[in-house]
C-alpha cells in the first residue's frame, strides 16, 4: 500500500510578484514608487542639502583632458569674490551633472567648445567682449 501525502500549498509569490511589477515600470522607463521601508532607508543614507552622486560613469565631456605631459598650462586669474562664486558654480554643475568629479579646467574646455560649435553661444560672447 501506498500512503497518500497530503498536497503542499503553493509558494508565497506576492513578493515576487511586487519585484515583477517594478520591473516591469523600470522596464518602460518609470520610476517606480517605493516602498516604506525603502524610503526611509534612502533618506536616512543621504545627507540634507547635497545629493550623492550616482556610481558610473565620471566623465561628461566629448573628450578626457589630455596627459600631464601633452597639456599646454594655461592660468586664468580671478579676483577672491569670483573665485569662490566660480567654485560654487562648478559644484552646483557637478551635483546637477551626477558627476562624482567636475574640475573648473573640464568647464572651461567644455565653454570654449561651445562657443566654437555652436553660432548662439558665439554672437553672446562676442556682444560681452565689445
Amino acid at each position: 500500500m501506498s500512503a497518500a501525502r497530503p498536497a503542499t500549498p503553493p509558494p508565497d509569490m506576492s513578493d515576487f510578484s511586487d519585484q515583477v511589477k517594478k520591473l516591469k515600470t523600470l522596464r518602460r522607463g518609470e520610476k517606480p514608487e517605493p516602498d516604506d521601508q525603502e524610503q526611509r532607508d534612502v533618506d536616512q543614507e543621504q545627507p540634507r542639502g547635497r545629493r550623492q552622486s550616482p556610481p558610473g560613469r565620471s566623465r561628461g565631456g566629448r573628450r578626457p583632458p589630455p596627459a600631464a605631459a601633452d597639456a599646454v598650462p594655461t592660468t586664468v586669474r580671478f579676483d577672491p569674490e569670483e573665485s569662490s562664486q566660480i567654485d560654487r558654480f562648478v559644484l552646483e554643475l557637478r551635483d546637477d551633472a551626477g558627476r562624482r568629479a567636475l574640475d573648473k579646467a573640464e568647464v572651461v574646455r567644455e565653454l570654449i567648445r561651445m562657443g566654437m560649435e555652436h553660432e548662439p553661444t558665439r554672437k553672446t560672447l562676442l556682444k560681452r567682449l565689445r
